[in-house]
């Protein structure tokens, strides 16, 4: 597989996740309910580290457990989405080969013949043979 370059990953402290949350207003910027006390939150890149988003806070937010797990791992979610970003950048960098055999351009090949033909059988009695 491919190496794409990503973002190492960093962690928040405690101040920094209460500045998010404030900054929010408390709500969650992925489904817009708010933030209740005693619901688990998570600390979220809205832009994946995968597909090319920094650590800087402002692209971070405070969002629910199961909004960041929806983001993350849905069918259209962040991982999918790396997946596919490196299975493209791996075919156009070339490193995968071709599923089907690619033909030169411009140019059909020419049918098999099963060997020469007799004048007769072209133009019939066009051409008489001579006995």
């Amino acid at each position: 597989m491919a190496f794409v370059a990503t973002t190492p990953r960093k962690g928040s402290s405690a101040s920094k996740k209460l500045a998010m949350h404030e900054r929010q207003g408390g709500i969650c910027p992925l489904c817009q309910d708010p933030m209740v006390p005693g619901q688990k939150l998570i600390d979220e890149h809205m832009t994946a580290l995968g597909l090319g988003g920094s650590n800087d806070d402002s692209n971070r937010a405070l969002v629910h457990a199961t909004c960041a797990y929806a983001k993350t791992f849905g069918d259209e979610g962040d991982i999918a989405k790396i997946a596919e970003a490196k299975r493209r950048k791996a075919r156009n960098l070339g490193l995968v080969a071709p599923k089907r055999k690619i033909q030169s351009a411009g140019f059909a090949k020419a049918p098999k013949q099963n060997g020469a033909r007799k004048p007769d059988k072209w133009f019939g009695d066009a051409f008489p043979t001579r006995n």
